[in-house]
This record gives C-alpha cells, structure tokens and sequence, in this order.
C-alpha cells in the first residue's frame, strides 16, 4: 500500500507524519512553526521534515496549509500577516524538484473538510460544511467528494461574514474571543482547552463564557444554512 508524507502546516504547530493511501495515519509528529520567521523558514522545515520520513519510501508529499493556495499550481497566493512573505510559497516545485516526489497542496480548513467527508462525522452524506473554530474560523464546503473552491480559489471564507452591526463572524465567535471573555471575568488569561476543561468541573465564569461562544456561533450557522 502507497504511503504519503503528510503535512499540515499552522501558524502555531507543524504536525506531520506518515499517512497510508486508506487513510490510516501510521506516524505522527509535531513541531513549532515559528511562524514570525516567515515562508522561507517554512519551507526548510517542510524540507527537513521530507528529509526525515524519506527512509518509508514516499510516494508523494501532502501539505495543509494556512492560506489561499491555487488549487491548479499549488502556490500560496494568500496568507495573514501571522507568517510573513508566505505568499508566493511553491511547495509543488521545491518539492519534485529536490526529491522527485510528487506533492499537492490544499488550505487546511479544506483538508479538514475532507476528513471529516471520508471518515469521519459527515460520511455518507453527499455534502458538509466544515468549520475550524481556533484563533480564527475557517470554513470549507464538500459537495459529492471535492472541495468547492470558488471561482477565485476562496469560497467559504466564513469568518469574514458580518455578524450583527458589520463584526466578523470569528470576531464573535472564536476562540480567540473566548479566551477574551474569560479573562474579563476573571482577569487572567487561558487557553481554550483550559477554559472547557475548568467548564467540564463546574466553573461558573468558564461555563458562561463557552455559553456566550455558542450562541454566536449558532447565529453564524443558522445564516450558513440559509445559504
């Protein structure tokens, strides 16, 4: 059975591996992504990660990144200021140019799209919409088994949608700003998963908070199910 090298690159983490053609993820690893040093930082370690997982013999390369990637060059033509000079990023030719291997590369929010469409809680429907809820929110559309990318190669870029007087949707439903409404509450800060697992153990302020995430978030997907 084929095996890939597998990578997704976030503005915190890089988590990668080796995946089989089924889907069966046989190695995973991850490291920093210090994304402040920029795109080419990025590229030698997707390099030293190829590097390293070259000895299970690879029959290509798939990255997940952060950004608008032209789905037909694989170049990122897109990306926040979270990873500086990203943008013009050609994973596709460093790739086959220094290990002859195969590689494509697709936004990240739409490789999690597709996850979830192949394996995981949308199976068997012929269409999902997927929804990254993290510094920001990302959004994905699945329709019969392929991504629906838009004519510009970025539809679905849902946490941009106004939400009540012209606020981003991620603006009010993130968890980014559910970690601001904790530390209102309780004048110190927590991560996401800290703030749920303190809910999970009947903290009042943690339970409120999550409750005031849920109801935008319930806002924002009732107008997604409109569309």
């Amino acid at each position: 059975m084929n095996k890939y090298v597998a990578i997704d690159i976030g503005g915190t983490s890089i988590k990668y591996g080796i995946i089989r053609e089924n889907g069966e993820i046989e190695l995973v690893f991850t490291t920093d992504t210090n994304a402040k040093l920029g795109g080419k930082h990025i590229v030698e370690v997707v390099c030293n990660i190829v590097d390293e997982l070259l000895v299970y013999n690879p029959k290509g390369v798939c990255i997940s990144t952060a950004g608008m990637v032209d789905t037909k060059t694989g170049v990122i033509f897109h990306a926040s200021e979270l990873i500086p000079e990203y943008k013009g990023t050609d994973f596709v030719s460093i790739i086959k140019a220094r290990y002859n291997l195969e590689c494509t590369v697709e936004n990240d929010v739409n490789c999690a799209g597709l996850g979830e469409y192949y394996f995981g809680s949308s199976k068997g429907y012929n269409s999902a919409v997927m929804l990254t809820i993290g510094t920001g929110i990302g959004g994905s559309f699945v329709l019969d088994g392929k991504i629906y990318h838009g004519s510009s190669n970025s539809a679905m870029e849902l946490g941009y949608i106004g939400i009540g007087y012209g606020e981003k949707f991620e603006s009010k439903a993130s968890t980014t700003t559910l970690c601001k409404l904790m530390k209102k509450k309780s004048s110190k800060d927590f991560t996401g998963k800290e703030i749920f697992h303190m809910a999970k153990n009947g903290d009042i302020n943690a339970i409120e908070s999550i409750d005031k995430i849920v109801d935008e978030l319930v806002r924002g997907i009732s107008t997604m199910v409109y569309i």
